[in-house]
């Protein structure tokens, strides 16, 4: 049978999807091998897509790639070891004769919610990304926005705060991955139990288990929680005034507490938000993890640009 295949690189482990059209066939997992700079991760990637593709015909491969992506070039990547490189060609020096496609992760997993999940009924969304760190993707009339140096999205480094007091690994100060990421709550809950009454202070601090307690009525965890909030709210308020988009979606590990963290996040959002700002959307991401070989496979699949 004829396939496709979506290709999503993350700095632990990389996940890849066979798809007959829009239905994922089989997945596969390998690790990310970051030795070297990362020199051996794209041939162990050629050797998995050989495997998992076996005795089908492999019409395209679309790739997801953490950093910033123009026409098919990397403009490097801090997560994998990458320098500024030419993906595509090195791709096609293998995979010869057949559709490629290579994008930013985020922009791929901003596809995959279009396609199939969360943005499915917008044309104009943000998809928000909360795990390690922050990071976005912008749809406007049905189509990706990339920017001219691939950064569109980056909604992560927005600066939030004043006086230069947490550095993202960017090199920046107070950018709102710093605050409302899964490493931003444990950084912020770390603060804020010191000399407090809470049971933040009896167990090994995580971002879920900090919206666990938060959720269970603990005082200092709900104060964590709405810092987060008010730092990704005051960033979203800003996203809202430069292009007003009729939803967000929001994905990533952070997202799993649900309509605990939506409700909280919508009700902050409308007291930063210009006030012809009306009737934005707050939705919750539907692919987890897998969309980003979503988006890939549809990318190659539809050629989005």
């Amino acid at each position: 049978m004829k396939c496709t295949i979506g290709v999503d690189i993350g700095g632990t482990d990389v996940k890849i999807g066979k798809f007959y059209g829009d239905q994922l066939n089989k997945k596969m997992i390998i690790k990310t091998n970051k030795e070297n700079k990362g020199s051996n991760i794209l041939q162990d990637v050629f050797k998995a897509i050989d495997k998992i593709v076996g005795l089908d015909q492999l019409e395209g491969v679309g790739f997801a790639i953490p950093g910033p992506v123009v026409k098919g070039h990397i403009l490097g990547s801090e997560n994998l070891g990458w320098e500024r490189f030419d993906v595509e060609s090195e791709i096609r020096m293998h995979f010869k004769n057949i559709d490629i496609y290579v994008l930013n992760d985020a922009n791929a997993a901003t596809v995959g919610e279009m396609a199939y999940g969360g943005g499915k009924k917008f044309k104009n969304f943000v998809f928000v990304t909360l795990g390690t760190g922050v990071g976005g993707g912008v749809f406007i009339n049905g189509r990706l926005v990339e920017g001219v140096s691939g950064s569109a999205g980056e909604i992560g480094h927005l600066k939030v705060n004043t006086g230069n007091i947490r550095r993202c690994k960017c090199g920046l100060y107070d950018c709102l991955e710093q605050y409302s990421s899964a490493t931003g709550v444990v950084i912020t809950a770390n603060e804020l139990r010191i000399g407090r009454n809470t049971k933040l202070n009896e167990i090994d601090i995580t971002c879920e288990r900090v919206f666990d307690l938060a959720k269970a009525g603990d005082e200092v965890a709900l104060e964590v929680v709405d810092e987060m909030v008010h730092k990704l709210s005051l960033g979203l308020s800003i996203v809202s005034s430069v292009i007003n988009p009729e939803a967000f979606v929001i994905g990533g590990g952070v997202s799993k507490s649900g309509e605990f963290l939506i409700e909280k996040l919508r009700k902050k959002f409308y007291t930063y938000a210009f006030y012809s700002i009306e009737n934005t959307d707050f939705v919750l991401a539907q692919l987890g993890n897998e969309a980003g070989i979503y988006g890939a496979n549809y990318a190659v699949r539809n050629k989005i640009i």
